[in-house]
């Protein structure tokens, strides 16, 4: 009768063998596999060393069993669906669970956006810099910090700062100089710990060249009211003339929130740019443009075939280019020569930072040609 072979004995883990040096000299190695894509292996002098070693190992995985077998079912669910979000980059969960704690947790008891930049201004006076730079820092980052209140530097990405500085009314010089110092903010948090990295240094610059915004003359703004009635545009004209709000304010701006008893314009956080809520008093030309089409609800602008009407208009007016919100340009141009309140054409503006005014829609025009923009009225 034939034997059956012995089956063989499994090998323990982790394995531990000798090795013979060049030297002559025998050591003990013991194998833990492949860990993270890596095999680990230690060497040892004597066989005792690398047998309690390898015992100690056993008993880290028996306990990690054990461990695992006690996660409640909602963990383990959670952990499978970590696993398979995180598969298809080859991260494992505890790579996860680790950079999560390095990057997240590490920095969640650190001061807020607003409180970081208030000790980052109050410092800089301190330090004796500059009146002037004082007062840029003040101004530039208590914008950024007012439109990122609640956050902390290490939550917010690079995307969030990009979308943030593409503001369409700022030039790239505007834009360069809000990047300059939020970069300074994020420097200071690397100082005292409260983020790992300055993002802003992977946000590329724009080119510095400024160009002018375009700006409706008074004669072309008369053209462009008078024929805007017959494309169903008056409104959008009206309001983008003298009211200031952004083309794409406009599309979204319904009639509830036009009105002429209060007249005021509530250009609210679902419409406005950067969800910032505000209010723009009605002017009297625009309650005379604006009074005869008002209606009580839907929409202001009839998205359908907007942007034929749109072309129909400006070549009715004989504008060979309609330039970029280029009626609300012209609001900011006319208020600030009419009225020369830097502070006020900002707060209709929605911007925070009266400088903006200053520095792109001061003497664009003159203050007689603004006075005839403020006085068209329907004939």
């Amino acid at each position: 009768m034939k034997r059956e072979p012995k089956p063989k004995k499994k090998r323990q883990w982790p394995n531990v063998y000798a090795r013979t040096h060049r030297s002559g000299e025998t050591g003990y190695i013991v194998d833990l596999g492949l860990i993270n894509g890596n095999r680990e292996r230690h060497s040892f002098a004597s066989k005792a060393e690398a047998d309690t070693f390898a015992e100690t190992k056993r008993v880290e995985r028996q306990n990690e069993g054990t461990a695992a077998l006690a996660l409640s079912t909602d963990t383990r669910r959670d952990a499978a669906k970590a696993v398979g979000i995180l598969s298809p980059y080859g991260i494992s969960l505890q790579q996860a669970a680790e950079y999560y704690a390095q990057h997240v947790l590490a920095y969640r008891d650190t001061p807020q956006v607003p409180e970081i930049a208030k000790r980052l201004i109050e410092d800089a006076g301190k330090n004796d810099r500059r009146k002037r730079t004082i007062e840029e820092l003040r101004v530039r980052l208590t914008t950024f910090a007012a439109d990122f209140e609640g956050r902390r530097l290490s939550e917010i990405t690079v995307e969030e700062i990009e979308e943030w500085i593409n503001e369409e009314d700022w030039s790239p010089r505007t834009r360069i100089n809000y990047l300059t110092k939020i970069s300074q903010l994020f420097n200071y948090a690397l100082r005292h710990r409260w983020v790992d990295a300055n993002i802003v240094d992977r946000i590329e610059r724009p080119a510095t060249e400024d160009k002018e915004p375009g700006v409706f003359s008074v004669a072309q703004a008369q053209i462009l009211l008078r024929h805007a009635d017959q494309f169903g545009l008056l409104p959008y004209v009206a309001l983008g003339f003298y009211a200031g709000l952004r083309s794409a304010e406009l599309l979204r701006l319904e009639w509830s929130a036009v009105s002429l008893t209060e007249k005021s314009i509530v250009v609210g956080a679902q419409v406005a740019k950067k969800r910032s809520r505000r209010v723009v008093e009605m002017c009297p030309a625009l309650e005379a443009w604006l009074s005869p089409r008002i209606r009580k609800n839907g929409p202001v602008i009839d998205l359908s075939g907007f942007r034929q009407c749109l072309d129909g208009l400006r070549a009715a007016a004989g504008l060979d280019e309609w330039p970029h919100n280029g009626l609300r340009h012209s609001f900011a141009s006319y208020h600030l020569a009419a009225f020369g309140d830097a502070m006020k054409t900002a707060t209709m503006l929605g911007h925070k930072d009266p400088g903006v005014i200053h520095n792109h829609y001061k003497a664009l025009v003159q203050k007689s040609e603004a006075e005839k923009f403020w006085a068209l009225r329907p004939s």
